[in-house]
This record gives C-alpha cells, structure tokens and sequence, in this order.
C-alpha cells in the first residue's frame, strides 16, 4: 500500500435518490436518499453497535477518485450479488478534525453519488455495510449520539446540511448524479496505434476494422452526415513538428492608418519619374480589362486642368468622384468575398483544384483566382441559375447563356445562396431563413 507517512485517511459517504423524481426537486428532503452505512461492534460490549461510514487509508499523491471508486466497488459487491455500484463521481466535500488516538490530524469527507435505487432485493451478509433511509439517519443523529461514532455523527450533519444547499442551486443536483463519461460511451473505436489499459468491455468493437469498415461502421451508428478518416494513418510517415513556412505581417499591432497624411503627389511627379502609375496600381489594368487605361488618363487629363485654375480641396475632391464612378463599374465593386474551390478537368486521367474568392453583390456572382486575383467568370442576375449542394458543402451553378455548368466547393454554401436570393429579389426583408434551401434560383 505504500509508506505509511503516505496515506492518507479519508471517510466515504455513498449516496443515493430513492427514485428520478427527487432529482429535481428544488427543496431537499432527506427521506428522498439513502445512505450506506457499516455497523461494528462497541470495545468491551460485544452486542452494543454503533454505525460508522465507510473508511479507508489511500496514497496522498495519488488518483483518489480511482482509489476511493474501488474501495467502494470492493466493498459493496457483498450485498450486490457480487455486481458492484459504479460510482458516477467522487466528490470532496470538506476536512474534518479527528480526536482521541489521532488528535491533531484531519481526515476528508468524499460523496459518492451512485444511481437511483432499482428493485432488486440487497443481499444479506454478516459485516457488510447495508443501505439505511437517511430521514431516518438523522433523526436520531447529534453529535452526542449513542448510536454513531463522534467523527461519523459530525460528517453526518454536514452532509446533511450540505444537501441542503445544493438543492438550491440550479442543476446542482442533476449534475451530481447524472451519469458518469463511461456510462454515456455508447459504442468505441480503438485507435489501434495506441494500447487500452485495463479491460475491454465485452460490448465493445474488437481492433482489426479497415478504415472502410470503421467509417460505414460510424455512418450507420451515429447516422453521421460526414466522416473524415485521416489519410495518413497507417502510412507509417515519421511525424516532425518542423515548420515548412512562416509568413509574419509586418503591420501587425501598428493600428488603422492616418489617412490624413496621404496626399496627391505634384503635378511633374505624376508625368515623370516612378510614380506615373501611381493611379493605374489602384486598380491593376488586367483585372478591369482594357478600360482601365482609358479612365486613368481621364483622370490624369482632369487634374491638369484643374490644377491650372481650382483650388486644391475642389481639384482633390473632382479627382476622387471620377475615381469612384469608374470602381462603381467594376463588376466586383461592392461584393461579399467567400473562399471555396472549383475542379476542373485537366485531362482524361485527373482534374485540377483552382482556389478562387466567390464575390457577391447587387449585380450577380464573380469568380476570381485566388492566387493571381484574375477575374474568371462574372454572371450577372437572370443570367444563371443555382442549387444548395448536399450538407451544405457545395452549391452549383448553371448558366444557359454562356453554356456552363460548374460546382464550387465550399463550406459558406449556404451563406453564398442565402445572399444570391437576397439580392437578386427572391427573399424578402422579413424572411428569417431560405424556405427551399435546395431549390433553383
């Protein structure tokens, strides 16, 4: 068991409700539980009894839960046809001095809340502790009691008292006594790179599964929308926890910028020099098409003649209008970005992920590469049609005009089609949610 200096004394109070209701009663009656108790016979008066809890010693740096759940399976299994009570928890109420040979010492209080009584008769045996109504307990209890010893009358009021208080606590009661993790494992299966210790419980799903067999085994179980098995298990890849890349942004922590300080560079810098693209780099030419060039030097062509006779907050606030009214005619301007991807075929034999930004807005759905932000499709409303894939994960889109048909991958589906039938008229402003998530737009 251990050095003796190691262990550690500690009382045990079992407890249990009479039935299911007693649950959830907000006000405590002790008549609701009964408590296990041990009779043992007085010193020099072999007939007088007095009740104890049960005791036990246990290593102080050790698990106590495990420890004290099996003093307490150990103990009981006499009266329970050898069944055993599993314990749902152990809980530490509080210390208690102890007195007499062990003066000076403290001892702990544990409950062991275990289930509902059922109607199965205890078995009779000699020295074995017995279930006793705890209304009945208390009654005849203080801590001057003939009928206990000191130390179990003390822990007796206590808990009583503590009872009491958790009964006025919302859900404190039903926590206590509802059904421990292990009982709440419907069905297990073992990762076969690891091994259990203890034993398996004859219910469960022996090792030895394909990952094939594993997943329809979870699919028909737990009716599961998806599973995800790891693809690199069993490919006996050593694992490093070594980084590949490390991207820092190094304007991270210096706040928003003071837009106050940004100015329009002087005439001579906008026709010679390095800056002449200054506007164009807004707005990269091969993302608007040709017709970028043509508004940029509009706007070069109106600040030098402005320049010539306006002052300078008209000229800057003329320049900014044409700005504006040339984004307004990008087919993006204004769109909500979503991530997704699209597969394309590639050849007979194999296909190719692109990633892409689906944007959003009043004038219909884009697409754009994710990595060189080239526009790939723009479709306007009334154009397209579209479909909310299956779980959500995808939705598809069919154009008659341009003949194409495309899927894009994507766990915001339901957001894009959401906002698609916003904006383009289908859902009004006081509809909570997509009626026909599944129909076509």
């Amino acid at each position: 068991m251990g050095n003796e200096d190691s262990l550690e004394d500690v009382f045990v109070a079992v407890i249990r409700p009479k039935n299911q209701v007693s649950l959830s009663s907000k006000e405590y009656r002790a008549k609701a539980y009964e408590i296990l108790l041990k009779e043992v016979p007085l010193e020099g008066k072999e007939k007088k009894r007095k009740k104890v809890l049960l005791a036990t010693k246990i290593q102080a740096g050790g698990d106590k839960s495990k420890s004290i759940l099996d003093y307490v399976d150990e103990t009981i299994r006499p009266i329970s046809n050898n069944q055993g009570f599993i314990g749902k928890r152990v809980v530490h109420m509080k210390k208690f001095p102890l007195d007499g040979d062990n003066g000076g010492k403290e001892a702990s209080l544990f409950v062991v809340p275990i289930s509902v009584k059922d109607n199965s008769k205890p078995i009779y045996s000699a020295g074995s502790p017995s279930f006793y109504c705890f209304q009945d307990i208390m009654r005849v209890c203080s801590e001057t009691s003939t009928h206990f010893c000191s130390i179990t009358s003390k822990m007796l009021l206590a808990l009583d008292k503590w009872l009491a208080e958790q009964h006025t606590v919302p859900h404190a009661i039903p926590a206590l006594f509802r059904p421990a993790a292990v009982e709440r494992v419907k069905t297990n299966v073992s990762n076969p790179a690891y091994s259990s210790e203890g034993k398996l419980s004859d219910g469960g799903l022996h090792m030895g599964y394909t990952a094939l067999e594993i997943k329809s085994k979870m699919m028909s179980l737990e009716k599961a929308d998806m599973c995800i098995i790891n693809p690199l298990y069993g490919s006996d890849l050593q694992y490093t926890n070594r980084v590949d890349k490390v991207i820092i942004n190094p304007y991270f922590g210096l706040g928003a910028p003071d837009y106050s300080k940004i100015q329009i560079p002087k005439r001579e810098k906008w026709q010679h020099g390095p800056n002449c693209e200054n506007l164009k780099s807004i707005v990269p030419i091969s993302k608007v098409k040709s017709k970028a060039y043509h508004w940029t030097s509009r706007i070069l062509h109106e600040y030098k003649a402005l320049s010539t006779s306006e002052g300078v907050s008209k000229e800057m606030h003329h320049l900014q209008r044409l700005f504006l009214q040339n984004c307004w005619d990008i087919p993006t301007y204004g769109a909500a970005f979503f991530t997704g991807q699209v597969y394309t075929k590639a050849s007979a034999s194999n296909h190719k992920v692109i990633r892409v930004y689906v944007g959003v807005n009043t004038k219909g759905l884009h697409l754009m590469n994710m990595e060189t932000k080239v526009l790939l499709i723009s479709l306007e409303y009334g154009t397209f049609m579209w479909q909310l894939g299956h779980a959500d994960q995808y939705f598809q889109i069919h154009s008659g005009d341009n003949k194409m048909n495309f899927i894009v991958h994507t766990k915001q589906a339901g957001l894009i089609v959401k906002l698609l039938m916003k904006l383009s008229g289908q859902m009004g402003p006081n509809d909570k949610a997509v009626t026909d998530k599944y129909a076509y737009g």
